[in-house]
């Protein structure tokens, strides 16, 4: 039995697409991989957790880094990675709808992801792991992030005037 054309295309996974690998690739070493390296380290500085203690004891402290870590640097990697991928792909005027349409549904992708990533990185991952222990994990949330970012921006829709 032959296989119809177009079941043959939906079966047939798309070619690696290597441009967008190597933005991510170039994004990550360029600016997000010393971001986290700072970022860490900020937040280890100024909301110290009691080595040893319980999660109970150190409640306050990993709850701030667990936000922070959604309403600031989340919101900050979102926007830059679709500022980077938007301008590397020459479509930098495209930003501001893309931002618009993608900004808040991959925010909810990230948080979904990475509030259980971030909760078990602050209570039992030691600080001096912490940026390779989330490096890890942001090889998974680069796919995500990636998809959402290469996802075609919606042709205008045209209005179509009404004859009387």
């Amino acid at each position: 039995k032959k296989e119809a054309p177009a079941a043959a295309a939906a079966a047939t996974p798309a070619p690696h697409d290597l441009p967008r690998t190597v933005r991510q690739c170039a994004y990550n070493f360029v600016f997000y991989g010393p971001l986290q390296h700072f970022w860490y380290a900020a937040l280890a500085v100024k909301f110290p957790m009691a080595a040893g203690a319980s999660l109970a004891a150190n409640f306050s402290p990993f709850a701030i880094k667990v936000f922070l870590n959604q309403a600031v640097l989340g919101p900050v990697v979102v926007s830059t990675f679709f500022a980077w991928s938007m301008a590397l792909q020459g479509q930098a005027r495209a930003y501001f709808p893309k931002m618009r349409r993608d900004a808040y549904p991959t925010l909810q992708r990230g948080w979904i992801f990475w509030i259980p990533a971030a909760s078990v990185n602050f209570a039992v991952v030691p600080v001096q792991c912490q940026v390779l222990y989330m490096s890890c994990c942001s090889i998974v949330w680069a796919y995500i992030l990636s998809q959402a970012a290469g996802q075609a921006l919606p042709e205008p829709v045209k209005a179509v005037k009404s004859k009387p």
